[in-house]
């Protein structure tokens, strides 16, 4: 079923993925812990940084509800930057790397600080009476160069509420886990407003110590180490349970996200998500929603077209900056880290869709040569997209 143009956002579901990199300090400055206690609880402080332009910012600053976003072409690509006066550039990519399913694998770095991440996300909904329960399947992997230590993150599911009123917002709901490869975790639970009472976007949550292979809920072998409460619409807390310290995790009042930057749409290659969807925008920024439903239907019918030739040719189609590692694949670290959270969150899946020419594969001097053909670095993707991709 098509969605009416009216209800579209004029936005490509890759541009959500930016939000992890809403804060480039708050990223940054993971590399600057000196201990694993510390440098979880800073992992922490970022993943929460990343919620409110992720699932909140599009309603608070507009008189609009939320409103769907374009469905992404395979292929489509999002490539976006963020200037820091101390920590120079962040970049970010994300590719549209599968249709059906449809899946988004997401990279980001920051080279002066040397942080980096790959991941990806995917979303199965349900309707329960006015409610749109989405469940969010994925993860995200994140590294750092200055340490051996590398963290595992669960993505929340998310609830889209008053659907009938007109405007639709969202709410995170379940619970949602990071994991550091040397046996820390944070565990988040994201609590939805009770029907009479109560306020929207509260979570808790805590940081643990956990040698167990697998999770258990509440297990006794837990070392509590830190203790979370608040909004993540706003100011949270963080405690120190051994001292009782008490002190801010995170504010989103207290400082705007960094700019974007983007390169103009003339600028962009075939692929990248603007100007792919730049008729369609045009055309909803006006009001012409006639013009946009048209230009939106010679898209997705020009994909269909594209994807029965392929079909009629044998052609296989790869994604031009991400590769699938299986879990049973990948480095003994990782498959430990994820076999712990797939206990605790099915979603996570079995396996990552990884950055090409992520440091770490270079560092460990073991990227495949299928892979190797046509990488890029971050520099790369943006420098050299029109002709690395179609």
């Amino acid at each position: 079923m098509t969605c009416p143009s009216f209800l579209l956002n004029g936005i490509s579901l890759l541009e959500y993925g930016a939000h992890w990199s809403d804060y480039p300090h708050v990223l940054a400055e993971i590399t600057k812990a000196t201990s694993s206690e510390e440098r979880i609880k800073f992992v922490a402080r970022w993943f929460v940084s990343t919620l409110y332009g992720s699932y909140n910012k599009r309603v608070a600053e507009s008189n609009s509800g939320e409103k769907k976003p374009f469905n992404p072409i395979l292929g489509e690509q999002f490539l976006a930057s963020w200037d820091d006066a101390e920590y120079g550039e962040t970049k970010f990519i994300c590719e549209q790397v599968s249709h059906h399913p449809p899946v988004s694998a997401i990279y980001f770095e920051n080279a002066k600080a040397g942080i980096y991440g790959s991941g990806h996300f995917s979303q199965k909904s349900k309707f329960k009476a006015t409610t749109m329960k989405v469940v969010q399947e994925g993860r995200v992997t994140l590294r750092m160069k200055n340490s051996d230590e590398f963290y595992c993150l669960s993505l929340p599911d998310l609830n889209i509420c008053s659907i009938m009123s007109g405007k639709p917002f969202l709410e995170m709901s379940s619970t949602t886990f990071i994991r550091s490869s040397k046996g820390y975790t944070a565990e988040f639970h994201w609590f939805t407003k009770p029907w009479l009472y109560g306020e929207y976007h509260k979570f808790d949550g805590k940081v643990y110590k956990d040698a167990a292979a697998t999770f258990v809920q509440d297990s006794p072998a837990q070392k509590q180490l830190f203790t979370f409460k608040g909004k993540w619409v706003g100011e949270s807390r963080v405690t120190d349970v051994a001292t009782g310290e008490d002190s801010v995790l995170f504010d989103v009042q207290a400082q705007p996200s960094a700019d974007i930057i983007i390169k103009p749409v003339g600028e962009q290659s075939e692929i990248e998500s603007r100007r792919v969807w730049q008729k369609v925008s045009e055309a909803l920024n006006s009001g012409n929603y006639d013009v946009a439903s048209k230009e939106k239907t010679a898209i997705e019918e020009a994909q269909r077209a594209l994807r029965k030739t392929r079909a009629e040719t044998g052609e296989q189609w790869k994604p031009a900056m991400f590769h699938w590692v299986d879990d049973s694949s990948d480095e003994e670290a990782i498959r430990a880290c994820y076999t712990y959270l797939y206990s605790a969150k099915e979603s996570i899946g079995t396996g990552s869709w990884i950055y090409n020419n992520s440091p770490h594969l270079a560092e460990q001097s073991a990227a495949p040569s299928a892979y190797a053909s046509g990488t890029q670095t971050p520099s790369d993707a943006f420098s050299t997209a029109p002709s690395s991709v179609l």
